[in-house]
């Protein structure tokens, strides 16, 4: 009789923990199929050769003639704020933040790329914006003539850092995944919090709790100092939620790919998101620090031919500052 109850027993935990295990496996193929996955398979080349462009200015040169720059311990990830409004077009790449996981230092460093600095463009333009196409122009056009895969060419051939990866969030999806989240906090000045209630919002100065209507309205202000500002804030708030979701209780954590992935669009395969995701409560123990690029003491904002302001930049300076920075 004994052997008998011991032999179910054995049965019913088996039996339970069976069940566990096809869950979690069920249940995580699932979270690993919410994303859109676009061109996982498809790589950016090392550029070489680049001495033989043409209409480049003297900075430019000096920069590409540096070494693309890569450490196996050091992940690179372009994330890149959308404001495409629909699938028709790529949209212009508002918000390009490359986040650096060095797991050697376990730091995760936000670098900024100013939309307006002055870059020369890959030849690789999609066939319905060739026609646009530049040799010379704006970094954030880069992705509306390619999408990210153009991006991810420019930044490589301007920073001479190697990123393969990028995640895409446009505005909606943006304001979506800080709801999910339970909002994020900022510290307003007078002037945000006025300029902001100029919007309908209900807010004041000092340290707010902000939804993703809020959010999106903050890191787009713009018209009460300069672009400069403006990327801080984008900065601010993609500091201010991956530490929200970082500090999140282990049980919480673990519920956020589910409500997250939606929202995304990555070129990162299946297999490294679930890695990242099995990951993410060792990340929460990493440092976070951040910086702005061009560096303030080598850019000058100047104007082109049809009036654009436009930041040309010591290229040999903001470059060793960058892999300076995420080497660290």
């Amino acid at each position: 009789m004994r052997r008998s109850k011991v032999a179910i027993t054995l049965g019913l935990v088996l039996g339970v923990a069976l069940s566990a295990v096809v869950f979690v496996y069920g249940y995580s193929k699932y979270v690993l199929s919410l994303p859109t996955y676009v061109d996982t398979e498809e790589t950016i080349p090392i550029e070489e050769n680049l001495e033989d462009l043409e209409d480049l200015d003297p900075e430019m040169r000096e920069g590409m003639e540096k070494p693309v720059f890569s450490n196996p311990e050091i992940r690179n990830i372009l994330l890149i704020g959308s404001d495409r409004r629909d699938q028709s077009s790529h949209g212009r790449s508002d918000s390009m933040i490359l986040v650096s996981i060095n797991e050697k230092t376990q730091k995760i460093h936000l670098t900024s790329f100013g939309r307006t600095t002055w870059v020369s463009i890959p030849d690789d333009a999609d066939p319905a914006y060739k026609r646009y196409w530049s040799p010379n122009y704006t970094l954030n056009a880069a992705h509306t003539w390619g999408g990210p895969r153009l991006l991810l060419k420019t930044v490589q051939r301007n920073y001479r850092i190697d990123v393969q990866d990028y995640v895409k969030v446009d505005f909606n999806s943006f304001m979506k995944v800080i709801d999910q989240v339970g909002g994020v906090e900022i510290e307003l000045t007078k002037a945000e919090a006025s300029h902001l209630r100029g919007q309908g919002l209900s807010l004041q100065a000092g340290n707010e709790l902000l939804n993703g209507e809020a959010a999106l309205a903050y890191s787009r202000i713009r018209k009460i100092d300069n672009d400069w500002n403006r990327m801080g804030r984008q900065r601010t708030v993609i500091e201010s939620l991956i530490k929200k979701m970082l500090n999140m209780s282990s049980t919480s954590i673990l519920k956020l790919p589910e409500k997250i992935m939606p929202h995304l669009e990555t070129n990162i395969s299946q297999s490294e998101v679930q890695n990242y995701v099995l990951n993410v409560l060792k990340y929460r123990k990493y440092e976070i620090d951040q910086m702005f690029l061009p560096i303030e003491t080598y850019q000058a904002l100047t104007k082109t031919s049809r009036g654009q302001e436009v930041y040309k930049i010591d290229w040999v300076k903001n470059i060793e500052a960058l892999i300076a920075f995420i080497e660290s």
